[in-house]
């Protein structure tokens, strides 16, 4: 069982930053190149290219988030989640497909579809869920060790954190934002 801990109280460290994600990044300056550029990778991973750096994946994710003037209201998502609560598979795993055009580098979404395909026997569409999921736990993990806020790990949203945590096996109680000039 995991051991409960304080979010604070670990030396664990995450950092919530503005999309800072590689070295050398070049800003994209329209809402239209950061939707290509993120449709891009999208395409690539569901096509199967095994090169794609999750990192620029959620990176660009994030980036055509923020530079959203308005969150855009996913179509299906209510109907999925009731899917999934009534253990229908088959329509959950139709209305996932719409989801993940909107939230790519959701991994819990990519879990909860790979199960559902599993529950239909579809082992090679569950795979391919499993194996984006691990690549976006693989990416967030590598932009940092967690060891100090110069070395946090860089997660756009509070899913992400908790998927860090999950991974080392801390179960999370409460959480609080420390502020840190130079950091981030």
């Amino acid at each position: 069982m995991p051991l409960p801990v304080r979010f604070m109280s670990i030396a664990l460290l995450i950092l919530i930053s503005a999309p800072v994600w590689t070295e050398g990044q070049q800003p994209q300056t329209t809402d239209a190149q950061l939707k290509a550029r993120y449709d891009e990778l999208v395409k690539r991973v569901k096509g199967g290219d095994k090169s794609v750096d999750f990192v620029q994946l959620i990176s660009a994710a994030s980036d055509l988030d923020l530079a959203s003037a308005k969150s855009a209201k996913v179509p299906r998502r209510d109907e999925m989640v009731e899917a999934f609560k009534k253990k229908d598979y088959k329509t959950a795993t139709e209305f996932a497909q719409t989801v993940l055009d909107y939230e790519f580098t959701n991994r819990g979404l990519h879990r909860a579809t790979e199960n559902a395909y599993r529950e239909l026997r579809e082992n090679s569409r569950a795979d391919f869920h499993r194996d984006v999921a691990d690549s976006i736990l693989k990416a967030l993990l590598s932009t940092g060790d967690g060891k100090t806020l110069q070395t946090a790990y860089c997660v756009q949203s509070i899913n992400e954190e908790y998927a860090i945590m999950r991974h080392f096996g801390y179960e999370v109680e409460s959480q609080a934002y420390l502020m840190s000039e130079g950091v981030g």
